[in-house]
């Protein structure tokens, strides 16, 4: 089972609610590509926060201890990579509403329906 977070930005104006659905834990995707793992889910900051961290690290290091470096900021981009995209979201406005227990996206999403509808319409 896996652990879903729902992020909700509230209503604001002519705005309507949104939120999200974010699974917690580990990334195999951030930890192999992690730029194109932020690119795929919108957070184009993140990505180019690690793209500049990880040319800084190779320009910095000596050549012998920088791919050590950064296969060890690989893996805490796989370990971190969920929470650093709840983190961002929660800069552009979204709050933590729910936690969920699911085994994929959709069962989360029929989970959520269940015991806040109001939240699973600001999903759709």
């Amino acid at each position: 089972m896996r652990v879903w977070t729902v992020q909700v930005r509230p209503p604001a104006g002519q705005r309507a609610p949104k939120a999200l659905l974010v699974r917690d834990g580990f990334s195999w995707g951030a930890l192999l590509v992690p730029t194109l793992w932020f690119l795929s889910n919108g957070l184009i900051a993140l990505a180019l926060m690690h793209f500049a961290l990880v040319a800084a690290i190779g320009a910095a290091l000596p050549a012998a201890a920088a791919p050590f470096a950064i296969a060890g900021l690989q893996v805490f981009m796989g370990f971190e990579a969920r929470a650093l995209q709840s983190w961002w979201l929660g800069l552009r406005g979204f709050e933590p509403a729910a936690v969920l227990v699911a085994r994929n996206a959709d069962t989360a999403f029929l989970n959520l329906a269940a015991f806040r509808p109001d939240l699973a319409r600001a999903a759709v």
